[in-house]
């Protein structure tokens, strides 16, 4: 399904800006799982492990999305190391002009702590700060809300007291604590002089998810004050983040990060047993008979499971297999004939100048030198090519008029690798949007050939492919991957069929982000992956979001029925560089 951009609440981002944005944060905030959104305030959320952006920065000549984006998160990404949520319970069912002086109190904190962990940040945020001051200097409607304005412009300057109604107002607190005690002195002070009666916020926090949060969330005895030296100890920590762009790479080294990116290897390697075996012919699709549910951890696919379905294989598709296979046959068998030739190359060709071996036939060039390398040695490198491929086909509803040219495609692929010996996996998958319902996303894969049996069986089962529902990529490439890193091949590669971008239930927004990382983590355990993107809309910001997505790796095609054309040659490419 596609979809050039990501929509926020009917607000549209650049998903470019927001793979960069969430590399940023998770690379601050030192959490591999936490989700970027775009709401109306910012603030970090600690019961759904997210960080809300601001819409204040959308539709802005004097300071761009990035910048603005940016400028939230370093100013809030010490939120879960310097608040104790725990006594966020005591401001719940207050006021919202007391909530308010309190947000803005935890507010400075996070500025303060932020500059005192990484001093660049503060001229980096000098632009956004210039911006909202401009804001907070227009007219109010209240006092409560010009007083709010004049709190918050106390804290842009750095100030630690303001002058309110003839008396000094403190503006520091070292901990939510202090917050509290802070925001009561300041209630009291000012009540008598102005009504607080207000609607109007600059600052928001979920006080009701914090609650449930608290509830369900041991805390430590101590967590009710993080000193200084506690935030030291969290900045000597390494710093890990599974992506990250160039942009934000060049931002993590001004900002001082250092620290390696490492890997995570993939935990899943679960076997799934069949009564299946591909000589038994039966209607429809095959029952599994194992524990095959793969869930991935992350926070973006934690309520979807995949359901590994191996199809039946109906006796009555093999003549239209054959036939397609027949038709072309050629086109395989002339990649197949270039690749066994270089092979054959490889195996005669001779080593020479050693200084053991065969004595060469005419070793003058040597003898001129003054070379005692006067031997020749003929090659004994294996015929067989050491490689692995994996063939993911998008089934969803959008690929309706695709399926049956990336059913050629792959057929040819089959044949080809077949051919040559080299094992592969076909798969197909889909989002099953009919049985989705709340915290439960089932998506299903559609095993139509394993490694074992690639050398000497067909995908038959592909003339029964079907498009239905979603299409949420990231969770399938995971686990592929997760396949593929068991294999001991040297060279191993992804063949992904889409032809659009990631969608599927509550990932429209996260999806992009989610099959970005689950690229990169594959490209971390030597696993390339390719997309072949069949771009019949023609629509720019798809094709780019599908290339930030998969970089230079990405095959376009203008129809499905050029797939079959297109594939052979990528197979020649592929197969003739892991050779020569």
């Amino acid at each position: 399904m596609s979809y050039s951009f990501i929509k926020f609440n009917d607000e549209i981002v650049d998903s470019k800006i927001m793979m960069e944005i969430t590399d940023l944060a998770r690379l601050l905030l030192k959490k591999k799982e936490v989700t970027v959104t775009v709401r109306k305030y910012s603030y970090y959320n600690p019961a759904s492990n997210e960080f809300n952006m601001s819409f204040f920065w959308k539709h802005r000549m004097d300071i761009s999305e990035r910048e603005g984006f940016r400028y939230d998160i370093l100013t809030r990404y010490p939120s879960p190391y310097i608040f104790n949520y725990r006594e966020y319970d005591r401001m719940k069912d207050r006021d919202v002009f007391t909530q308010q002086i309190f947000l803005s109190l935890e507010y400075y904190r996070n500025r303060r702590a932020a500059i005192r962990q990484r001093p660049l940040v503060r001229n980096i945020i000098q632009k956004g700060d210039r911006i909202k001051t401009e804001e907070y200097k227009k007219r109010s409607s209240n006092d409560a809300e010009a007083f709010l304005k004049s709190f918050n412009l106390a804290i842009l300057e750095g100030r630690e007291t303001m002058e309110a109604f003839g008396e000094p107002i403190s503006l520091i607190s070292d901990s939510t604590e202090d917050s509290i005690v802070l925001t009561e002195k300041i209630i009291s002070a000012i009540s008598q002089q102005i009504s607080l009666k207000t609607s109007f916020r600059l600052h928001d926090m979920p006080f009701n998810d914090i609650s449930g949060f608290n509830r369900a969330t041991p805390f430590r005895k101590d967590s009710d004050r993080l000193d200084e030296k506690a935030e030291e100890q969290q900045e000597e920590e390494t710093s890990r983040v599974d992506t990250k762009t160039d942009r934000d790479a060049d931002e993590a080294n001004m900002l001082g990060e250092t620290g390696d990116n490492t890997s995570r290897k993939s935990a899943h390697g679960k076997q799934n047993p069949y009564e299946d075996d591909v000589s038994d012919y039966h209607e429809g699709f095959g029952r599994n008979t194992g524990d095959n549910l793969f869930e991935d951890s992350g926070a973006i696919n934690q309520h979807a499971v995949l359901n590994i379905v191996k199809p039946k294989i109906r006796l009555s598709q093999y003549k239209e297999y054959q036939r397609i296979f027949e038709s072309y046959n050629a086109v395989a068998k002339k990649v197949v004939g270039d690749i066994t030739q270089i092979l054959n190359y490889k195996m005669n060709a001779f080593q020479t100048r050693r200084t053991s071996g065969k004595l060469m036939k005419n070793p003058i060039g040597p003898i001129i030198d003054d070379s005692p390398k006067l031997f020749t040695k003929k090659n004994t490198k294996s015929k067989e090519i050491d490689a692995a491929f994996t063939v993911i086909i998008d089934q969803s509803f959008s690929m309706t008029e695709n399926l049956e040219g990336c059913r050629n495609g792959v057929i040819i692929v089959n044949n080809i690798l077949k051919s040559l010996g080299i094992p592969h996996r076909i798969v197909s998958h889909h989002e099953d949007t009919f049985e989705v319902m709340k915290n439960h996303y089932p998506n299903n894969i559609y095993e139509h050939m394993d490694f074992e049996r690639s050398k000497y069986y067909y995908p038959v089962s592909l003339m029964d492919l079907e498009a239905s529902g979603d299409n949420r990529d990231g969770l399938v490439i995971k686990h592929e991957t997760g396949k593929l890193q068991l294999r001991s091949e040297k060279d191993r590669f992804i063949i992904m069929f889409s032809d659009g971008l990631p969608s599927a239930e509550q990932y429209n927004q996260s999806g992009i982000i989610d099959t970005h990382e689950a690229v990169q983590e594959a490209r971390k355990s030597g696993i390339q992956v390719i997309n072949i993107f069949i771009d019949e809309s023609n629509e720019g910001n798809t094709l780019a979001a599908i290339k930030n997505i998969y970089d230079t790796n990405t095959i376009i095609v203008n129809n499905a029925e050029e797939i079959a054309s297109a594939l052979p040659n990528l197979l020649k490419r592929i197969l003739t560089k892991i050779l020569v």
